[in-house]
């Protein structure tokens, strides 16, 4: 994985059959899981393979994402 902090990271690629977040659920996503909560402080990031599949909107003026799947 890519970018987390400018360097690479180890992670583990795995296909999964479904997610739920919020009220979408996606079918067969590819997740990266790796440790990144106790170098950078968070559980997780929501790519933008996600957002693509979900028909995210993304207001960079009010830093709000809204699902509208």
């Amino acid at each position: 994985m890519y970018g987390v902090g400018g360097t690479s990271e180890i992670c583990y690629e795995q296909q999964i059959p479904d997610i739920l977040i919020e009220h979408i659920t996606l079918t067969d996503l590819p997740i990266q899981l790796g440790s990144i909560q106790e170098p950078y402080g968070f559980d997780g990031i929501v790519g933008i393979d996600f957002m693509i599949r979900a028909k995210c909107k993304v207001d960079f003026d009010t830093m709000n994402i809204d699902l509208k799947h």
